[in-house]
Parts: C-alpha cells; structure tokens; sequence
C-alpha cells in the first residue's frame, strides 16, 4: 500500500530547520511567480494554499492586500513553523491545519477566491491528485483562480540515467513521488476542470531546470467538464 509516511518525513525534517521570522516582503524570489501571485490575488480577498508548507505563499498574498488565509499541509513542523510566524507576525485571518485530501472536503462549496497548489499536485498520488482538483473545483466561487506549479517532466533517459524506480506507469519514485506527466497530458487534464488562462515554462538558474506554471479560471461550476 502507497502511503505519505516518507514524504512527511521528509518535508518534516526540512521545516524543522525553518527559519521563524515575520515576512516582511512581497517578492517570492522569481519575477515570473511575483506576477503570477499579483495575478492570484488581485479581486481577491480570500486565498487557500493546498500543500502550504511553512505559509510563506499566503504571507506574500496578505502582503498582496488579500484578508482570508487557509493552509494545510502534511507536515506537522511545516505547519507549526507556518503559526509561528503568523504569531510573530501578529497577522489574524489565517488558519493552517495539518492534513492531506481528505481536509479538503471539511470546506463548503464556494469558499475561496483563490487556490495555490504548488508543487503538490504532482506529488500525488494519482488518484489524490484527480480527487484534489475535484475539491478545488467546488471550493472556488465562480471566477476563482487558481495557480498551478509543476515539477519539470523527466525523459524517459533521464530516469534511465538517475536511476529513478516507476511505481507504475508515469508515477514515479523519484526519492518522494512524481506523478511525470508531459505538459500535453496537464494541460489536458487541468483544461477539463478550469480554464487555462496562462501557462509558461519557469527557469530556475540555480536549479538549470524548468518548472510549469499554469494559471487557471474556474469559469464554470460542475465536478468535472
């Protein structure tokens, strides 16, 4: 049976080294995703970030002028650091809630202006992911937004070449979980729940590698369409 086990260590062990401090600036360290927050958050007063961390994207939307904030996350210490800093921060209106999917469904339709899902939807498993769109979908108003950030797709050389165990079809074991699909398959799946407003391929000098960015309107209600 698949389970997060490994990945909440993971991420658990990485936060619990996190820095605990008020965020001050707006900037999100990429010009291509300040706009793309600037985006989100503009018309917006209320904003959930599905797989949060430490909160530090939902800090950079208050800052954005934004008044509702939600955070869940599978990581315990992603989450305490996340009230840590809202508590240092002095700021109200947040709520950060350790979970998975399965929180998702505690919130009533139509409940947010906007949806961040970054770097967690491809990090499902496959059948959680479907399950999280779904959610997201009845959780946004009419004309919500949502933005999408997305592991860059691995070549079949490349997982050749690093070695990388495939658990079955495109989901992979890349030493978490990466569901590897092409940008084709994304945006043909995420276009059967939202419209696709934006999408750019974001470089990471540091990292020279590309993430995918997809911002998305949901501009009509119904499960799936």
């Amino acid at each position: 049976m698949i389970t997060y086990y490994r990945n909440t260590k993971y991420w658990n062990n990485v936060f619990s080294k996190a820095d605990v401090s008020p965020i001050t600036s707006k900037g999100i360290g990429h010009g291509d995703l300040d706009k793309a927050l600037d985006w989100l958050c503009q018309d917006s007063n209320s904003i959930l970030d599905f797989g949060c961390g430490n909160g530090v994207w939902l800090f950079k939307c208050y800052l954005r002028g934004t008044k509702v904030h939600r955070g869940i996350d599978i990581a315990e210490e992603g989450i305490k650091i996340a009230r840590e800093i809202q508590k240092v921060s002095k700021k109200e209106n947040f709520i950060f809630t350790v979970g998975g999917v399965e929180t998702l469904e505690s919130i009533p339709n139509d409940s947010f202006d906007g949806v961040i899902l970054s770097n967690i939807i491809d990090n499902l498993i496959p059948s959680d992911a479907i399950k999280a769109l779904s959610e997201v979908k009845r959780i946004l108003k009419i004309d919500g937004k949502v933005l999408i950030k997305l592991n860059p797709f691995l070549t079949d050389e490349q997982i050749k070449e690093w070695d990388i165990k495939i658990i079955e079809k495109n989901f992979l074991d890349d030493g978490l979980f990466l569901w590897n699909q092409t940008t084709e398959e994304w945006t043909k799946l995420l276009g059967s729940y939202f419209s696709i407003v934006k999408y750019k391929d974001i470089y990471y000098p540091e990292h020279e590698q590309y993430n995918r960015l997809f911002l998305l309107c949901n501009d009509k209600k119904g499960e799936k369409l």
